[in-house]
């Protein structure tokens, strides 16, 4: 038995915003490189102003008459500067980032379409639609956040340098009553991941909650569920609502934490230099010079005493993207892998047995042979391993044991795609993508016309209700629209099918939304299409299989009987059974009419 991967990779190692430069951010040195210019220009033009501060009221205590003229023309020259600098570093940073972050949604996404199908299913779309909102969004802000930091640490450096030249000892210490902070930033960074990491699971179980409520709203309403449904969500939302309190008490303890640390060190600033100048070594320009210097650091230094949490944040977030991004695929194309040309539709199953991930074996030791062009059908009760028959062919699941053949391809062994272009699938629930009516139907098969598509649909008994929308064929559907009937959608999905012509046919009861005029419609396009073709039927209502030329009914898993209508009914196993359940309640119904 093969063993069955998770939709999640184990953690990732290492720095993982050096992988998110790596894999994301490097394309976009050059502008990273012309933010970081315009960074150190406007981190200059702040630390100036503690050096333009010195200089003037040098010029004041020496009685300067031309300060006067060029102090204010320096303080405006600086603040011109400055602000010019942090506007365009923030828009072209920003769109830099909008741009990575459009990217690493299009990988993702493309990742997700090309994920094996029991990882999907082991996670909700809804939970998986998480990750290109919260933690995306999360990722971009830490990366933003960082960026800003390193704005605010050219501020800090180049604040201290200028400060340096002013009064170096009287810098050092101040520089070293800011490290204090080091410790309780570390400490509250540590705790406010995992609240973030609790709080993203609690998003995920929202998301899912919110798509089963709003999406199953008529049983909801039916059932009078609405109070059930609400005092379940409700719990979320106020699981939700605590998490974000905590998360918020924590980082707003750094800001006293900075704040306290910024009135030690002006109290120190004040206390030394009124000690120096008493002693004549310091004076008051020197002094103005240093506490100016002191106000521009003090913000940048607060903003990088949150750059810790931040970076928490995006780091729970980066296990989560990158874990998907982590996960190998099991279905995959094998080395030197035989493109399939168009088959004959011989099918052969040989010993062929499959367990789903956690879960009991669902085929033990399948074994039947399909010769091309018949029709077969596969009957058994609900679990018995019909659906899983029907996923294994076009490789939606790989085999535990034995093999899958077709016209003698094992099919591992050619490529994905040329196998699924062989097939052509009809699901009991069908399913309409957004676009035109035209677009649903030509999703069947590339470049396809418009008279093709036509075709499709009158083969499919659908284009008289297809002329009849707003705009015909060009009307816009989508897959909650209410525009369609169910038997409508399911025209449209078995015209999709007419116009692929693959030569092997999966129908999964493709006329159980119809009503009786369409189903017979339906059938004879069916039957008209079936010739020469491949058809394997997963049967719910006995009455569609009456002309099939083979019956296989499963049970448990394994191939319980084999045989036509006539056989199986004369054997009086399992098929016959299921039949007479299945067709006495419609003869006493119909004894009562007479």
């Amino acid at each position: 038995m093969v063993a069955h991967s998770e939709i999640f990779a184990p953690k990732p190692k290492g720095n993982l915003y050096r992988r998110l430069w790596h894999d994301w951010m490097r394309n976009s040195w050059i502008r990273f490189a012309a933010v970081l210019v315009i960074m150190a220009i406007a981190a200059g033009a702040a630390a100036g102003y503690s050096k333009a501060i010195q200089h003037i009221v040098n010029a004041f205590e020496a009685s300067s008459a031309t300060v006067i003229y060029w102090g204010p023309l320096l303080v405006i020259g600086l603040s011109a500067l400055k602000g010019t600098g942090q506007f365009i570093h923030t828009v072209l940073l920003g769109r830099t980032m909008s741009k990575i972050d459009a990217n690493i949604k299009k990988e993702l996404y493309n990742v997700l379409l090309q994920a094996d199908m029991e990882k999907l299913q082991e996670e909700a779309p809804a939970a998986l639609a998480t990750r290109f909102t919260a933690d995306i969004g999360l990722i971009m802000g830490a990366a933003g956040a960082i960026f800003g930091s390193i704005r605010a640490f050219l501020i800090i450096m180049a604040t201290f340098v200028v400060m340096l030249t002013i009064d170096w000892a009287m810098t050092i210490g101040l520089a070293a009553i800011f490290s204090l902070a080091l410790y309780p930033v570390n400490l509250i960074g540590r705790r406010v991941r995992s609240v973030i990491e609790k709080t993203q699971r609690q998003i995920a179980v929202m998301n899912m909650g919110l798509t089963e409520g709003l999406s199953g709203i008529r049983v909801t309403r039916t059932y009078q569920l609405e109070d059930h449904m609400g005092r379940g969500l409700s719990s979320l939302f106020d699981n939700l609502r605590v998490l974000g309190v905590r998360n918020l008490k924590l980082q707003a303890r750094i800001s006293p934490v900075m704040e306290m640390l910024g009135g030690v060190a002006v109290a120190a600033l004040l206390f030394i230099v009124s000690w120096r100048m008493a002693a004549g070594t310091t004076n008051m320009a020197d002094f103005m010079g240093l506490l100016t210097g002191l106000g521009v650091i003090v913000t940048p230094a607060r903003q990088i005493g949150n750059l810790y949490a931040t970076i928490q944040q995006g780091n729970v977030a980066m296990e989560r993207i990158f874990s998907l991004f982590d996960a190998q695929n099991s279905i995959v194309d094998i080395p030197g892998a035989k493109e399939l040309q168009r088959v004959k539709g011989a099918m052969e199953f040989n010993g062929v047995g499959f367990t789903y991930s956690g879960e009991k074996s669902a085929l033990s030791n399948v074994n039947f042979k399909i010769e091309p062009g018949t029709k077969v059908a596969f009957v058994g009760r609900s679990g018995a391993g019909k659906s899983t028959i029907f996923n294994l062919i076009p490789r939606m699941f790989d085999v535990s044991d034995g093999s899958v053949k077709i016209d003698g391809h094992d099919i591992r062994e050619v490529t994905i795609k040329s196998l699924r272009r062989q097939i052509a699938v009809v699901g009991q629930d069908s399913f309409l993508f957004t676009g035109s009516v035209a677009d649903n139907i030509g999703f069947g098969k590339s470049n396809a016309t418009r008279e093709q598509i036509q075709d499709a649909a009158k083969a499919a008994a659908a284009h008289g209700f297809i002329e009849e929308l707003p705009n015909g064929y060009d009307t816009h559907i989508s897959p909650s629209s209410g525009m369609l009937s169910g038997g409508e959608r399911q025209r449209l999905s078995i015209a999709r099918a007419i116009l692929r012509d693959a030569p092997i046919l999966l129908l999964d009861e493709p006329t159980s939304s119809l009503d009786a005029e369409s189903e017979m419609a339906i059938r004879t396009a069916l039957k008209k299409l079936s010739r020469n073709r491949t058809t394997l039927i997963i049967a719910h209502r006995l009455s569609t299989i009456l002309d099939a030329d083979s019956i296989i009914v499963l049970d448990n898993g394994e191939v319980a009987e084999r045989g036509n209508h006539n056989e199986l009914l004369a054997r009086g196993g399992i098929y016959s059974e299921l039949y007479s359940l299945q067709f006495q309640g419609v003869e006493e119904v119909e004894s009562m009419l007479i």
